[in-house]
């Protein structure tokens, strides 16, 4: 027979008891005068590693070891709102006393290798005050370890997707609202990528819905991989996904860390002798040039990414705004959404960009100013400048300047006349390293802590941790220089980013820098036509009303040799003899900045395009328009 069990009839102690070794509560007095904290039973069979009296207690709790680092915050918060000076406030404690309750981890009593093991717990007080300053507190510490890691599990199950593991839609951009919200001034700032998969629909349909899943599980992985477990991470739709790269050092870290996952996915499924290409297109913005809510965020990313398909697919795309206000752009791939679509970025078709700035602008320092800042951003400078030579008293003097919050202005006047030498010794070191080269006259350093003592004060003082000048020329005569800096070293300049000097040069030379003034550039388009002739993308003007081509840049007149301009463009290119039914000319109005990008055929292949209305003859309003073409 097993043993008689006597059965309490009334609450006793022994109830009471039994009750607490359920519940697990541990039972404290806190005084604040001496912040000493005692427990009244024994706590040898705790689970939590207390000692029976904790001297200094906040401090012991704070910055101890007892608490987990992660929760020190939340404690400390919880211990100022007990201490603060409720006599102004209306939510002061209620008859010399107040209730507070917290949730932290604290340290187990029992260790199992070399991590420490914390166990979650509610801390509950019962605090008194004596002129509205708390003297003492009764509370409790209970173990809920086992109900916290259940609700976080419900928790992790409601806001994960079950495929990949990830955060999912409603999750993902809550946590970027919360973060966006909580930055501060002094954070650096994040970016927001949307990665969406290309050629997904025909690999899932081809291969089936578990071939699928395992092909977007393959994709979460790398994307988890290529960033960091800071980041925020998750799957926004059925083969879409969002990142938040926090705390972006450099837009180069963040290119690099998008090809190596491009490089990562990109695979060619084969059936049955059919290939079935797969890759991503990443849309990027920007925190706080495209956005400081994560709605703008991500509208912006959205659009990037769109241009990133419309350019191709298999690549990244950062937002670039628009700098022309309101544009009408059509296009054939959606007509009714194609009005967002932004201009050519300013990385990817440099010379276009400059063009379209300048025949909007009909300003050549307007022109240089937007570009010298397009360069700064794209590039992470900190300063990027324009200084003309002056042939007669032997020196150069910046004219255009863009600053980083980490550069040093040398526009004349911006700095004291102190100092001088130390410009003097930045000037020798960058006239001291000039040298030709295949992107023409250039003066290079990537660190300035190995160019010589005598230049240190003044790399210091101004800023310069790495350099790039280059020549400005026109002919036989000396203009100026570019000049590209960087506070930080070692500094790399890339290929491209030298290329790209290098080019900006060439057209400062030629065309911005060369005239005298804004009216000269206004008597006639010569400087038009020398950028479009630089431009290796077929370009041709029409006049709208008789079809009859006005101008071919160099690339056209090269690749197909005699051409007659007064030849009807239909007649020329189509041997047609009526327009086109789908003229890209006639979908222009009849005046207008517009900016239309669509497909053509003019020479039976498929290429894109982009169409402008132009005054090509002065006075004539925009009868014209200005033909960009892919090359086939």
């Amino acid at each position: 027979m097993g043993s008689t069990t006597l059965i309490p009839t009334d609450f006793n102690e022994d109830v009471l008891q039994q009750l607490k070794d359920v519940e697990q509560l541990i039972y404290f007095k806190w005084d604040f005068l001496t912040d000493n904290l005692v427990f009244r039973d024994p706590v040898q069979n705790v689970p939590f590693a207390f000692t029976q009296h904790i001297e200094h207690a906040s401090t012991a709790l704070w910055n101890g070891h007892l608490v987990h680092p992660d929760d020190a915050v939340q404690l400390g918060l919880y211990l100022d709102s007990l201490f603060s000076d409720f006599s102004a406030s209306q939510t002061g404690p209620e008859n010399g006393k107040q209730r507070a309750t917290t949730k932290l981890r604290i340290l187990s009593r029992r260790q199992s290798g070399d991590t420490p093991e914390h166990l979650w717990a509610e801390l509950r007080l019962l605090v008194y005050y004596e002129n509205d300053l708390p003297r003492v507190a009764y509370g409790y510490f209970r173990n809920i370890h086992a109900q916290q890691q259940l609700q976080m599990k419900l928790q992790h199950k409601a806001e994960h997707d079950l495929l990949t593991g990830l955060l999912n839609k409603a999750a993902t951009h809550k946590y970027v609202e919360d973060y966006l919200a909580s930055l501060t001034p002094s954070d650096a700032p994040p970016a927001l990528l949307i990665i969406d998969a290309d050629g997904f629909k025909a690999i899932n349909d081809t291969f089936g819905h578990m071939f699928g899943d395992a092909v977007l599980t393959d994709m979460s992985m790398a994307i988890t991989k290529a960033f960091r477990q800071t980041d925020i991470i998750g799957r926004i739709g059925g083969d879409e996904f969002l990142v938040l790269f926090k705390e972006l050092p450099q837009l180069q870290l963040l290119e690099l860390r998008c090809e190596e996952l491009g490089n990562t996915l990109r695979h060619v499924y084969k059936s049955e002798g059919k290939d079935l290409p797969f890759s991503v297109s990443i849309g990027i913005a920007l925190y706080p040039d495209h956005g400081k809510t994560a709605q703008e965020l991500f509208e912006h990313a959205d659009r990037a990414l769109y241009e990133a398909k419309a350019r191709g697919r298999d690549q990244y795309f950062v937002y670039h705004s628009s700098l022309f206000g309101a544009a009408s752009v059509i296009s054939n791939r959606d007509p009714q959404n194609m009005a967002e679509i932004q201009q050519r970025a300013f990385k990817d078709n440099m010379i276009e960009f400059i063009f379209k700035l300048l025949y909007e602008t009909s300003s050549p320092d307007a022109t240089i100013a937007l570009s010298i800042g397009m360069f700064g951003k794209q590039y992470n400078l900190d300063r990027v400048a324009i200084d003309r030579y002056n042939k007669g008293a032997n020196q150069y003097t910046t004219s255009f300047e863009w600053l980083s919050p980490n550069g040093v202005s040398l526009m004349p006047g911006s700095c004291a006349e102190e100092m001088s030498d130390i410009i003097n010794q930045r000037n020798q070191m960058v006239l001291s390293r000039y040298h030709p080269s295949s992107y023409g006259v250039i003066s290079l350093c990537r660190d300035t802590r190995k160019a010589g003592e005598e230049y240190q004060e003044a790399a210091m003082q101004l800023h310069v941790g790495a350099f790039a000048h280059i020549r400005i020329t026109h002919g036989d005569e000396d203009l100026g220089c570019v000049c590209f800096e960087s506070a930080s070293a070692p500094r790399t300049f890339t290929e491209k980013e030298l290329r790209d000097l290098n080019i900006f040069s060439v057209l400062l030379g030629n065309i911005l820098l060369a005239h005298e003034s804004d009216e000269e550039l206004l008597q006639d388009n010569n400087h038009l036509r020398e950028i479009l002739d630089h431009m290796q993308e077929f370009i041709y003007v029409v006049n709208k009303e008789t079809y009859e081509p006005v101008y071919f840049n160099q690339t056209i007149r090269q690749a197909l040799g005699g051409i007659s301009v007064n030849q009807p463009c239909y007649k020329r290119f189509h041997s047609l003899s009526s327009p086109c039914p789908f003229c890209p000319a006639q979908q222009l109005s009849k005046s207008g900045n517009e900016y239309l990008q669509m497909t053509m055929s003019t020479w039976g292949t498929p290429t894109d395009a982009r169409i402008y209305n132009i005054e090509w003859e002065k006075g004539s309003g925009s009868k014209y328009a200005l033909i960009i073409q892919d090359p086939f």
